[in-house]
């Protein structure tokens, strides 16, 4: 199988450097998607029209046919700040955390909008917030009012199914927007669930084979949303209110020796309020924004075996609050100057309790309360220095201070950021980035955590330190052929106090630092249009990502990559828009299999995807209102393998491990949904 992954690495490298080639050798093929020639060559204007031989429903649909853009949801941290999407709607970013971007995009019908503008390296009125590329989702005035009704549900291997659907209207009367929206929502959160076996080897005695199960595949729950925006002061004001509650649970099973079952259920209820206003104040535009988030989370893990039982439960409770305000001032044309700050509280209250065979076993952390008053003030500047180049630079200053009971540390980091692009045309653009980001701080890893079926039981950690990145990013993109693009990207980090798992006392371990470690990235992707081929209004879209990293094993001393990285990502797309049967299909398939590994105190656990993993789709649409979606994820089902490898201590000290190896043949999905628009 590693062969046959190197095989299909290397020769869709080879594909793509021919493809760029060849769109540099034949000028004659107009670069056709620009229909109103931006005043920046690093601005690239998609109208809707572009969108319209795929008969999209929503912005979301229009994003993901963006030639050479793959969508990013942001990052899970605190603030608002540092959770950046790559994707803005009209200008800004949507007053949200806890919504995916293509859930807030599916919620923009695609009549809505006017056109995409596709942001490389930086334009004047946006803030790139540190990313070298950014879509511009811009609504047009008037919009018809919009009803949809949507229905669905999945289908699992094991015959199980998980229904959902969605009711949505979006509105205008005069200047004033609004939204409401209730969903039964699915959402896939364990894909490897399936049959197959364990294989215990002891170092001192028989191997052992028994059955294995996993069950447990899909988080379901409710949500609600409501938006407003209206005219307010002579700018506009919009808010935005979310709830949402899901409920999982999951199995596993051992058949043999005994016998073996461990179990995990969890709730979540999540509640979000956001507010902005946005409008100019003399010579300057001001933003200013207010997020407020609440969270409860109980989980439940049970294990039940020969040599005893065991009970780990969990109740977090936590909530953030943000202010934010963004001053921007353009003193000529060419230069933007931005400056601001924003304001942040966050609090956790976790309570954790281990049972083990009858006895409660007292835990590090296992009660916390944590609360944190962070800061951040921040100066900005948007130059274009020359027709051809355009300038991002920046420094941010962040001030917290984390309390847990009678404990209190405060932290101070700059974070100076640089972004310069040269855009010879509209089809070149190289892109240098230069920044120091600073992680944020989980508080979920204060506390005790289980995974009785995996790693056991580990500690808390309220002693925790953010990790600070020096990042060096170097990218190259071409356009070509109406909806070509390519774009490489090469990313080396070096990491001061990288999070990983450290030595806890009392034989656990926990989230700690690690001095020091090093990270790096290669990343290939693109749109390539194949009416070349024969293949009419066909796209072929690579993603081809590898990553390396090194740092000293904090038990052994050793030095091994950073824990629970992937080594690689190489996947294929390829969809085509059937205009004489309404219909567009699509096919994807992951061909190279990949791994990733958690270091421990006394184990080591390595999780590998065998490849392919092969998804399809077709979507009918008989008339403007009407679409059918049909989706098979995991068509060839793949093999799910983990290996653990045991030590009776740390793994420096801890003698021969015993391995135990489990293979899982996991189960395909089946999705079908039904959508009705109502103008």
């Amino acid at each position: 199988m590693a062969s046959a992954g190197r095989t299909v690495e290397k020769s869709g490298i080879a594909t793509v450097i021919t493809v760029w080639l060849l769109g540099a050798a034949v000028p004659g093929m107009a670069w056709a998607a620009e229909q109103e020639k931006p005043a920046e060559q690093s601005v690239l204007t998609y109208p809707a029209a572009f969108f319209a031989d795929a008969h999209p429903a929503t912005a979301a649909d229009m994003v993901r046919r963006l030639p050479g853009f793959t969508a990013e949801t942001g990052q899970a941290a605190r603030g608002f700040a540092g959770t950046a999407s790559n994707v803005l709607v009209d200008g800004t970013r949507p007053t949200a955390k806890t919504d995916d971007i293509f859930v807030i995009l599916g919620r923009i019908p695609a009549a809505a909008v006017a056109r995409i503008e596709l942001i490389r390296g930086g334009a004047s009125g946006i803030d790139m917030q540190g990313l070298s590329i950014v879509a511009n989702v811009v609504r047009h005035a008037g919009a018809t009012r919009n009803l949809v009704l949507a229905v669905n549900n999945t289908f699992i291997g094991d015959g199980g199914q998980a229904p959902g659907g969605v009711f949505e209207y979006h509105g205008e009367s005069g200047d004033i927007r609004y939204d409401a929206t209730l969903a039964r929502t699915t959402q896939t959160w364990d894909d490897a669930p399936g049959k197959g076996y364990r294989l215990l080897r002891a170092p001192d005695g028989p191997a052992q084979y028994d059955g294995y199960e996993r069950r447990g595949i899909m988080k379901l729950g409710w949500q609600a949303t409501g938006a407003l925006a209206t005219p307010l002061w002579g700018g506009e004001w919009s808010s935005n209110l979310m709830l949402l509650t899901s409920n999982y649970s999951g199995s596993v099973l051992y058949a043999g020796y005994g016998g073996a079952r461990f179990d995990t259920i969890g709730s979540k209820r999540q509640g979000e309020f956001g507010s902005r206003w946005r409008g100019g104040i003399g010579h300057f535009n001001l933003e200013a924004l207010m997020l407020q988030r609440l969270n409860r989370e109980d989980t439940s893990n049970t294990g039940a075996q020969p040599s005893g039982n065991s009970i780990f439960r969990g109740l977090n409770n936590s909530g953030e609050s943000i202010g934010r305000a963004t001053l921007r001032y353009r003193p000529w044309p060419a230069l933007e100057l931005r400056g601001g700050g924003e304001a942040a509280y966050n609090f956790l209250d976790g309570r954790t309790s281990f049972i083990s065979n009858g006895v409660p076993t007292a835990l590090p952390n296992a009660n916390l309360s944590v609360t944190e008053k962070r800061g951040e003030i921040f100066v900005q500047a948007n130059w274009r220095i020359a027709p051809t180049w355009m300038l991002e630079s920046g420094l941010r200053l962040e001030f917290s201070t984390i309390a847990d009971g009678s404990l209190s540390r405060s932290f101070f980091y700059p974070k100076p950021r640089l972004l310069l692009s040269w855009t010879p045309d509209p089809d070149n653009q190289a892109r240098l980035r230069m920044e120091r980001s600073v992680g944020q701080l989980n508080f979920a890893d204060f506390v005790a955590s289980s995974n009785l079926a995996g790693f056991g039981v580990a500690a808390g950690n309220s002693n925790l330190r953010p990790d600070q990145r020096w990042q060096y990013e170097l990218s190259a993109e071409r356009r070509f052929w109406g909806q070509g693009a390519l774009s490489v990207s090469m990313l080396h980090e070096e990491i001061t106090d990288l999070q990983d798992f450290v030595p806890a006392g009392g034989g656990l371990d926990a989230p700690g630092n690690i001095p020091s470690a090093t990270s790096d990235r290669i990343s290939i992707t693109g749109t390539i249009p194949l009416d070349w081929l024969g293949l009419e209004k066909a796209l072929l879209r690579p993603k081809l990502t590898w990553w390396t990293s090194s740092l000293a094993d904090p038990v052994t001393g050793e030095m091994r990559r950073i824990s629970n990285q992937r080594d690689r990502d190489i996947s294929f797309e390829m969809t085509q828009d059937l205009d004489s049967l309404k219909s567009t299909w699509l096919l994807g398939i992951i061909p190279a299999s990949f791994n990733r590994t958690t270091w421990r105190i006394a184990q080591v656990n390595r999780v590998a995807i065998h490849a392919p993993y092969l998804y399809a789709s077709w979507t009918y649409k008989p008339s403007a209102d009407w679409s059918i979606l049909l989706q098979l994820d995991n068509a060839l089902p793949y093999r799910f393998e983990y290996r653990q490898w045991l030590y009776s201590g740390p793994r420096g000290t801890g003698g021969t491990p015993t391995l135990q190896d489990g293979f899982t043949r996991t189960e395909p999905r089946l999705f079908l949904q039904l959508r009705k628009n109502w103008n």
